[in-house]
């Protein structure tokens, strides 16, 4: 049986009010829901942000996502659970396991709940679970009828950016933005130190690791590090383990990159330690989504290749 479990993330973040108004004491406490890889989790920061400024913040995700869901300021908690209708492998449906997460929101004593999914995602089945645990009001985007899974049914102009639809909806819900803040993606500062792990001076961060059609071959990897090599840049590969960075800075380092040049981080830091490195770089060379959000999180330029780079002005 999959654990649900709150993350111990929270602890190496950090509580954030978020600019919240009043005491935590007599606030709301809100669910938010994005059961979606870390990418998709990101883009919900503007949203987490409207309702955190009225409520203390419970962030429902997956697994996997569970550090990009404690990036994001005015998250207070982070829940974890695989469902079996999300994810790209999602695994069968077990009635204990959908039991155990019933019994574990109705615990929680919510207010209320957002449920924030992309545009071919259907918010019903967790809104049924979530019905079941006694929450509401609860609010989603859909374009099905609900029936009586949901208190507030939004369908957002289908042309707006995934983060706009979720702040619509928060929106929708009563929620808003603090003064001043115009909705663009943000993670909890301040990041830790990341000399230690790229070395001194400026730098490129390059990340091989994508999929689908954002995917480059290695051999293209290793002749654009070679490439930012030779006009002068050190590059710092990251990732996850695996034989693409080690092909590609073993290819740059044959192409004449000189010792200290490639510095290769793949498989040895986490998301928050990523947000760092990222933060602090000249620019950004990545297919992965996730990356690119977080380069935009953060203010990195991020240089577009095989796909187009959402706007995240």
């Amino acid at each position: 049986m999959r654990a649900l479990t709150i993350d111990s993330f929270r602890s190496r973040a950090g509580t954030d009010s978020s600019g919240s108004d009043g005491s935590r004491s007599h606030r709301k406490r809100s669910l938010v829901v994005r059961l979606d890889n870390a990418g998709e989790v990101l883009l919900a920061g503007p949203a987490v942000r409207a309702v955190a400024r009225q409520s203390h913040v419970t962030f429902l995700t997956a697994p996997d996502s569970a550090e990009a869901a404690a990036l994001l300021p005015g998250v207070a908690d982070v829940l974890t659970w695989q469902a079996p209708w999300a994810g790209d492998e999602p695994p069968a449906l077990d009635a204990a396991d959908v039991s155990l997460l019933v019994r574990r929101m109705a615990a929680g004593c919510f207010d209320d709940a957002l449920i924030l999914t992309a545009r071919h995602q259907s918010p019903l089945p967790t809104a049924m679970v979530l019905r079941l645990a006694g929450i509401a009001p609860i609010a989603a985007m859909s374009s099905d009828s609900p029936g009586s899974l949901l208190d507030l049914w939004h369908n957002p102009d289908p042309d707006v950016a995934e983060p706009g639809r979720s702040l619509s909806l928060a929106r929708a819900a009563g929620y808003d933005l603090a003064p001043g803040d115009v909705g663009r993606l943000a993670v909890r500062r301040p990041l830790p130190a990341t000399d230690w792990l790229t070395g001194h001076g400026p730098y490129v961060v390059a990340h091989p690791g994508s999929a689908g059609a954002a995917r480059w071959r290695a051999e293209r990897w290793v002749s654009a590090v070679s490439v930012l090599v030779r006009h002068g840049h050190r590059v710092v590969l990251t990732g996850k383990a695996g034989e693409r960075c080690r092909t590609v800075a073993a290819g740059a380092r044959a192409a004449g990159a000189a010792p200290g040049t490639v510095v290769d981080l793949a498989g040895r830091i986490d998301l928050l330690q990523l947000a760092a490195v990222v933060d602090r770089a000249q620019a950004v060379l990545a297919g992965n989504p996730a990356v690119r959000h977080l380069a935009s999180a953060v203010r990195t330029p991020v240089a577009q290749h095989s796909v187009a780079v959402a706007d995240r002005t």
